[in-house]
């Protein structure tokens, strides 16, 4: 009796061994979303499911239309990140990006979604610290995990430069 308990002692140390030999690198956990949303976009739907599917993740997300709404919004609401439409009523994105972080006194995780494809434009964005342009249509899972990304990446980063100029 003895002797069979100690084989199978044996046995199941072998599996373990085998197991943990077979088992591979270990997973990257994925990173979180941002936790505080503002999403800047005039076209409704668009804004409204957005807004749907990051909710799922994040615990306050917020839309305004236009550069009015989301200026008003930052009165009271510190967003960790921005999803920002480049063309907007009465500002473009830039713009609006620009005097959101003169406003705030640092820079802010921003994607910027527009259906305008330039170079120029992804130029502009980039010297403004805005890291992320994404072309409509996308897909929102895509926008979750640009901004999942560029939270987890610029966390340790100098998003507390000074901000930029004011614009007229």
């Amino acid at each position: 009796m003895n002797r069979t308990r100690q084989l199978l002692q044996q046995l199941q140390l072998a599996a373990t061994a085998n197991a943990v030999r077979n088992v591979g690198p270990i997973p990257r956990p994925r990173p979180a979303l941002p936790q505080r949303v503002l999403i800047v976009e005039d076209g409704r739907v668009l804004a409204k499911n957005m807004k749907t599917y990051l909710a799922r993740s994040a615990s306050d997300v917020r839309t305004a239309a236009d550069a009015t709404q989301a200026f008003a919004m930052l009165d009271e609401f510190v967003p960790d990140a921005l999803v920002l439409d480049y063309g907007l009523p009465g500002a473009d994105g830039l713009q609006i990006y620009a005097e959101i972080v003169r406003r705030k006194g640092r820079r802010i995780v921003c994607v910027m979604v527009t259906g305008d494809s330039s170079i120029q434009l992804a130029d502009d964005a980039r010297e403004l610290g805005i890291q992320h342009v994404i072309c409509k249509p996308f897909q929102f899972s895509e926008l979750q995990r640009i901004l999942e990304i560029a939270a987890e990446t610029e966390a340790g980063s100098d998003l507390e430069r000074p901000a930029v100029d004011s614009i007229s």
